[in-house]
């Protein structure tokens, strides 16, 4: 049943979830498969109702201890409330049900109750272990470790009246190489259904621009368009790398020709800890012609070693990352005249309804160029073959949380590599130094002939 006090109209794909979740066959549901399919909206509508049910069923009453049904929840609890929680208060009715945010609770009617929040940590998981579920709903499934999720699935055995409840697993999620796909989508379990849902079942409940905005924030990755416009499980293998390293390998081979001279810049990535580097890269539009690269040291020395650099390479911008020792060596600089700009990664990026922060923009924009061939890379380093930076450029992996684009933490890149990606770090700020540098008269004195030898031989001089 509904909530009577609820009127709403489902769209086919919803009202395909609806059935099959009353549906005594089934025990698990995966609805989704696309962005933009109006999973979490069915997902809290069907808590709500199953909630209801119970009450109705066992006729309760208003008690000091509500029956606990379940559990609702995202990987991370911040996405949760955000996200989920949000499209609960939007579409139940307040009269329905009250939240008691310190426990975590969603209390309907002082009969019933869930649980709410995230698997992201472990001391709120473990709390699992003596609870009894009825029901548990994950929104955004794919972003679960399977691990927590049968933590979750071993807490099925509420009983109401010494009656067991008819226990439902459901399942939100966008496409992604995980057991979700095994399951689900390529199982053949008849308790288990799958149901996906596009964007394009859900027109009338987004935005006119979203499905445009989409295609254009992946136009360079077909495989992700299959994914998240049409659902396809099958186009992923791989595509969580941001940056492909054959992408890279054919910027070596790239012409561009320029009318004028090229901008140049300079791309900084100030080392963080005992073990970074601190990577100075001289770039020739996108091309690396020069770097420097030591250890961590002062920001009095890092500042000095630039400057002295600038009075050679006459950049017409200097970026430099300024989280941590980076905001100090921008100020250094600035106090002897250099044309500095600051970056901050972590600061909200330009276009903040696609990504999640500038970090994520510069990462995105910088696959999508190398996609493009907008970009020529022949840099191969001072010692030879630069395998370093190609390997650090093609390692980040990404991921769709809450509809934007978000890159993995550093932290976890240096795990797997072994070492911080400071070479990436400072190309990235390089590209994005490019954008906003204005071509200056630093260069009066580059002497004709290797201004030719900088030029593609289609320039004509």
């Amino acid at each position: 049943m509904i909530n009577q006090k609820i009127r709403v109209k489902l769209t086919l794909k919803q009202t395909q979830c609806w059935d099959a979740f009353w549906n005594n066959i089934n025990i698990a549901i995966l609805f989704g498969g696309a962005m933009g399919g109006g999973k979490s909206f069915i997902g809290c509508l069907l808590c709500d109702s199953y909630a209801s049910w119970v009450i109705e069923k066992f006729n309760l009453r208003p008690n000091k201890y509500p029956i606990n049904l379940g559990f609702m929840g995202r990987e991370r609890a911040v996405d949760f409330n955000k996200t989920t929680l949000e499209t609960w208060k939007r579409n139940i009715p307040q009269s329905h049900y009250i939240i008691r945010s310190q426990d975590k609770e969603i209390v309907i009617e002082d009969r019933v109750k869930f649980s709410f929040g995230g698997l992201d940590r472990e001391e709120d998981v473990s709390k699992f272990s003596s609870a009894e579920f009825g029901l548990v709903f994950l929104d955004q499934a794919e972003e679960c470790k399977k691990d927590n999720i049968a933590v979750l699935m071993s807490r099925f055995r509420q009983k109401v009246n010494g009656i067991p409840l008819p226990y439902k697993t459901l399942f939100t999620a966008n496409p992604k190489n995980c057991f979700l796909k095994d399951e689900f989508v390529l199982g053949n379990d008849p308790h288990k259904i799958y149901i996906p849902a596009l964007p394009t079942d859900n027109l009338e409940n987004l935005p006119a621009s979203y499905i445009p905005s989409l295609k254009e924030a992946f136009k360079h990755r077909p495989e992700l368009l299959l994914a998240y416009l049409e659902g396809s499980w099958d186009s992923l293998e791989g595509s969580d790398i941001v940056i492909k390293d054959i992408w890279i390998r054919d910027a070596a081979n790239i012409v561009k020709n320029y009318i004028g001279r090229p901008k140049r810049v300079f791309g900084v990535d100030v080392a963080r800890f005992g073990d970074d580097t601190t990577v100075c890269y001289c770039l020739d539009d996108t091309d690396i012609t020069d770097e420097m690269i030591f250890g961590q040291k002062d920001t009095m020395y890092t500042a000095g070693k630039i400057h002295i650099w600038a009075q050679e390479k006459k950049p017409d911008l200097i970026g430099i990352d300024v989280i941590g020792l980076g905001a100090g060596v921008v100020d250094r600089l600035r106090e002897m005249g250099d044309n500095v700009l600051e970056v901050n990664s972590a600061e909200k990026a330009e276009e903040d309804t696609k990504y999640y922060n500038l970090r994520a923009e510069m990462y995105w924009n910088t696959g999508r160029k190398f996609a493009e061939k907008d970009i020529k890379l022949t840099w191969q380093g001072k010692s030879g073959e630069d395998k370093d930076l190609a390997r650090e450029l093609s390692s980040a992996s990404y991921l769709v949380r809450n509809g934007k684009i978000l890159i993995e933490p550093k932290d976890k890149i240096k795990e797997r590599l072994g070492r911080s990606p400071d070479k990436a770090d400072a190309y990235l700020i390089g590209l994005h130094t490019l954008n906003n540098a204005v071509i200056s008269d630093n260069f009066g004195d580059w002497e004709e002939e290797d201004y030719k030898a900088k030029c593609s031989p289609y320039v004509g001089l």
